[in-house]
C-alpha cells in the first residue's frame, strides 16, 4: 500500500481503540482514527472482511486518515480473529443481521461526530464490502461506498433501489466470484441514474490488498488505492487536498 500521496495534504493522526453504543444499549468495540488537527473533515465506515480486525485494518484506517478522513473501523466480531477459513465462516454464520446493524451504528456515529462535516461513505472488503453494498441500497445518507471484492449475489435485483454511488474492484484472478455474476453486477449498475463503476484489476486475487512479493501486485494496489481516493474526493467535500498554487 502507498503511504505518500503528493495530491492529497498529510496529516498527522491520532488513533487507538474506542467504544460506541449500539441502539440497544451494548458497547461496540471499535479502533479511530482521524487527523490531529480541529477541523471538520469527512468520515469513513471501514469494514473488515472475514479475518476480523486485523492489523491491515488498522493500517488502512490510518492511510485514510492521513489524507483527511474520520474513520472508524467497527469490530464486527468484537475482538475474536479466526484462524482458518472455517473459524471465518462460523464467526460470519454467527454474526448474521447483527452485522449491518453494527456498520450502520459506525455510519451514524460519523453523520453526527462534531469532527466530521456529515459527507460520510462506507469502505469494505470481503464481507465488509458486502456491507458497504447493503448500506448503499438501505441508507439515504451517504455520499459514497467502495467495496473490495465484495459478495453482490444476494443484492442483485436491489442495486437499483441504490441511493449511493458505489465503486467496486475485483480481480481477474478473483477465486471465490464468478465473472458472471461480476458481470451481472455490471449491468445493474450501469442500468442506475448514479455515478457507480466496477473495476477490473489485472493479476488480483480475491484478496486485493493481500501480502505477496511481486511487482505487478504493487501496481495493482496503488491503482486501486488511487483509483478509490479520486472516486472519494468527487463525492466527499473535505479539506483533503493541498491548496492549489497561485502562478506569479
Amino acid at each position: 500500500m502507498p503511504t505518500y500521496n503528493p495530491d492529497h495534504v498529510e496529516y498527522d493522526i491520532t488513533n487507538g481503540n474506542i467504544q460506541i453504543a449500539m441502539e440497544n444499549g451494548t458497547m461496540l468495540p471499535a479502533y479511530w482514527a482521524h487527523p490531529n488537527i480541529n477541523a471538520k473533515f469527512p468520515g469513513v465506515a471501514l469494514i473488515h472482511d472475514w479475518w476480523g480486525m486485523t492489523d491491515f485494518m488498522r493500517r488502512i484506517a490510518n492511510l485514510f486518515a492521513q489524507v483527511g478522513h474520520y474513520v472508524i473501523v467497527p469490530d464486527l466480531f468484537n475482538g475474536k480473529i479466526p484462524k482458518d477459513h472455517d473459524e471465518a465462516l462460523t464467526l460470519l454464520d454467527n454474526l448474521g443481521a447483527d452485522g449491518y446493524k453494527r456498520v450502520h451504528t459506525a455510519l451514524s456515529v460519523l453523520e453526527h461526530h462534531h469532527n466530521c462535516n456529515s459527507d460520510v461513505a462506507a469502505v469494505g472488503f470481503g464481507m465488509g464490502g458486502s456491507l458497504a453494498f447493503e448500506a448503499a441500497i438501505i441508507r439515504e445518507d451517504l455520499e459514497a461506498a467502495v467495496a473490495f471484492s465484495g459478495f453482490p449475489q444476494r443484492y442483485l435485483g436491489h442495486f437499483k433501489r441504490s441511493n449511493t454511488p458505489i465503486l467496486a474492484f475485483y480481480g481477474t484472478e478473483e477465486q471465490l466470484i464468478s465473472p458472471e455474476v461480476i458481470n451481472k453486477l455490471r449491468q445493474e449498475l450501469a442500468a442506475c441514474n448514479l455515478p457507480h463503476r466496477v473495476e477490473i484489476l489485472e493479476g488480483a486475487g480475491h484478496e486485493i490488498f493481500g501480502v505477496g512479493d511481486s511487482p505487478d501486485n504493487d501496481v495493482y494496489r496503488h491503482s486501486a488505492w488511487h483509483t478509490t481516493l479520486n472516486f472519494l474526493d468527487g463525492l466527499l467535500k473535505g479539506p483533503n487536498r493541498p491548496p492549489t498554487r497561485k502562478v506569479y
